[in-house]
């Protein structure tokens, strides 16, 4: 099996790029470690933000923050909620979901949904980004069983419970072209 270039933010120096240099096999490992670079790390995200009180919205409340469209194909990366005033009970939760044409249905792209509850506390977040993680108490981590995205795929996001008195919470979505 071929190793992988490590990937690293390197600059690319004039003396490497000219003609029969010395160093061009140098080169080719720069240019090797900043393209694995870019293609493991650079991503876009799309933040939805539910700020103020919600514990007075009807839930399931659908389309909070609008809706975002992929340009290109795309690869979910990792999701993130959070919740900044814990309320005095209940849970919060929130789902993802995408529509592949418009007026077509919307589809959850989690088996597990995120949710935090109000034993959480203040300012608490949860994600899936894979690797050692250990969710915060009070906390349930979103498990993606959608990850691959096609271009011009509508994604929303809905919120299914509140906490009481709860405020300023959201969700993040980390992706990258495919």
């Amino acid at each position: 099996m071929a190793t992988l270039v490590t990937p690293a933010r390197k600059l690319i120096y004039a003396l490497g790029t000219q003609f029969r240099s010395a160093v061009s096999e140098e080169l080719i490992q720069r240019i090797g470690a900043v393209s694995n670079f870019i293609s493991l790390y650079q991503h876009s995200e799309k933040q939805f933000f539910i700020n103020g009180a919600y514990s007075s919205a009807t839930v399931p409340a659908l389309g909070i923050d609008g809706l975002a469209v992929f340009e290109f194909d795309a690869e979910i990366i990792d999701v993130w909620m959070f919740n900044l005033v814990a309320g005095s009970g209940g849970t919060t939760e929130l789902d993802l979901k995408i529509a592949t044409t418009p007026g077509g249905a919307f589809t959850s792209i989690f088996s597990t949904t995120p949710a935090i509850t109000s034993a959480a506390g203040n300012n608490v977040w949860v994600g899936a980004p894979g690797g050692a993680y250990t969710p915060p108490g009070g906390t349930t981590a979103p498990v993606l069983s959608t990850i691959n995205v096609n271009a011009h795929t509508a994604i929303r996001l809905d919120m299914l419970q509140t906490q009481t008195g709860g405020q300023n919470c959201g969700l993040i979505v980390h992706y990258r072209p495919r």
